[in-house]
């Protein structure tokens, strides 16, 4: 079993809100460490996405999106999801301390 830790920059199985389908997209874990190590098996996070000319007011690109693994500039996405662990396809990077700290104010701001 791999673990997963709050800021880790993943590639999932990302849900659409409108269907059943899902698309390899990548995404933050934004759950707590104790919450990632529940037996549950589910994680919470939000999405990621190179479309930075469709990004809400809101939504916040990525200081230092390649040190999180990410292959183009990115914005952090308003969409927050719970995912099964293993919907998870392979974990590419973690958040720098810049990156933290834009995402929790975005949370913030969302939630």
């Amino acid at each position: 079993m791999i673990n997963f830790y709050k800021y880790d920059v993943v590639v999932v199985k990302f849900p659409f809100a409108s269907s059943i389908k899902y698309k390899a997209r990548p995404a933050v874990i934004i759950s707590s460490n104790i919450y990632n190590d529940n037996k549950r098996e589910t994680l919470l996070i939000l999405a990621i996405s190179s479309a930075i000319d469709s990004k809400l007011d809101f939504e916040v690109e990525l200081q230092d999106w390649g040190k999180a693994g990410l292959l183009k500039k990115s914005v952090f996405k308003s969409s927050i999801a719970t995912i099964e662990k293993e919907f998870v396809i392979t974990k590419l990077g973690t958040l720098s301390n810049t990156d933290i700290n834009i995402l929790n104010k975005l949370i913030e701001t969302i939630c």
